[in-house]
């Protein structure tokens, strides 16, 4: 009762403070902390002073599948967007910005503490990919300008929390996208970051005073899912290097209807360029390692390209806890597992988190 108590004061004291709410989307520019993404040496030393660990110091493997290349490319490109997030949110406590501060000057040093920590693990994990990229012959890549529709220290740790979810789920399709080019080290690689991954997402989980482990098995995602996510965090068109990642971008898919934890119908919102609403559409549903499930999609609107269409969110025959993952889909299926889903998605990832 003490700990979840003082955990509920020290978001309390966070995000009550705030006489006028900090602007709501944010742009960062493309500067990152300490020399990311070519630090120097003095500076990756203190990266990985901060880090509590170094990058690994082992020989990297000779050659690498061209489905490891592409998952190198994505993970440095959800990286850089990390190292922006955690680095603005660190700051925005480190100046005192309204809606990040706290009457509690120790909860405030651990807060800070725990963050500057994962904003150097983030660094080292970039920093780790593009070196992997620049040994296999590849450009690296460059980091975009970011915009976090963030308003408070608590609406940043629940976003925090929502696109580290995301990311737990991509790197399981990473390490078997790794497994299957034959890329085992860097299947060991990854394993061990999602393992840290995890260690955060408690973290974040408990400072929203929810249990830190969310399901038995983490819903997983799609490589093309995560790169469809993160690109919602940039300024269009500022992302030097984008192109020669060799992943879709589906349309955005907006989620209308707050979800709850039962079975009810959701009013979903996305462009349709195409017009492909003039046929049947579906929602399909991707739950921790569970087979899909697939919904009818009632189409209740058209106006110019824009979209609106509700489909049940059957929450209550699945045990549709923690993680949801949305699409919509130009096929019913069946879907064998959410690989599958991607190659039909139109519109997604539409994200729920029920806990």
């Amino acid at each position: 009762m003490r700990l979840y108590a003082s955990i509920v004061s020290l978001l309390l004291a966070a995000s009550s403070i705030s006489a006028a709410p900090a602007k709501i989307a944010r742009e960062v520019e493309k500067e990152l902390p300490d020399g990311l993404p070519y630090p120097s040496p003095s500076e990756l030393s203190l990266i990985e002073q901060a880090a509590h660990g170094t990058l690994p110091n082992g020989p990297a493997p000779p050659v690498v599948s061209n489905k490891g290349i592409t998952n190198l490319k994505l993970i440095a490109f959800n990286e850089l967007f990390e190292v922006a997030f955690f680095h603005e949110l660190l700051t925005n406590i480190t100046e005192n910005v309204e809606g990040y501060r706290f009457t509690d000057s120790g909860d405030r040093d651990f807060v800070s503490r725990a963050l500057k920590a994962i904003l150097a693990q983030e660094e080292l994990h970039a920093i780790r990919a593009n070196n992997a990229l620049v040994h296999f012959g590849q450009t690296p890549i460059e980091p975009c300008e970011y915009t976090f529709p963030v308003q408070d220290f608590d609406t940043a740790i629940k976003l925090a929390s929502t696109f580290t979810d995301v990311v737990l789920g991509t790197l399981q399709d990473a390490v078997e996208r790794f497994a299957i080019g034959g890329d085992f080290d860097l299947s060991r690689e990854i394993a061990s970051v999602i393992g840290n991954e995890g260690e955060q997402q408690g973290w974040f989980r408990i400072m929203q005073a929810h249990i830190p482990s969310e399901l038995p098995f983490l819903t997983t995602s799609d490589l093309n899912f995560a790169f469809t996510a993160v690109q919602g965090f940039t300024v269009p068109g500022s992302c030097p290097n984008i192109d020669e990642i060799p992943l879709r971008t589906f349309e955005k898919l907006e989620i209308i209807t707050p979800p709850k934890a039962e079975s009810q119908n959701l009013t979903f919102s996305f462009n349709d360029p195409q017009d492909e609403s003039e046929h049947l559409l579906w929602v399909t549903y991707v739950n921790q390692l569970n087979v899909p499930t697939v919904q009818p999609l009632h189409i209740i609107s058209r106006e110019g390209t824009r979209v609106e269409g509700s489909a049940l969110f059957p929450y209550s025959d699945y045990e549709l806890n923690g993680l949801t993952i949305a699409a919509v889909t130009k096929s019913d299926g069946p879907f064998s597992d959410v690989n599958t889903v991607a190659k039909w998605t139109l519109a997604g990832p539409g994200l729920i988190i029920i806990d």
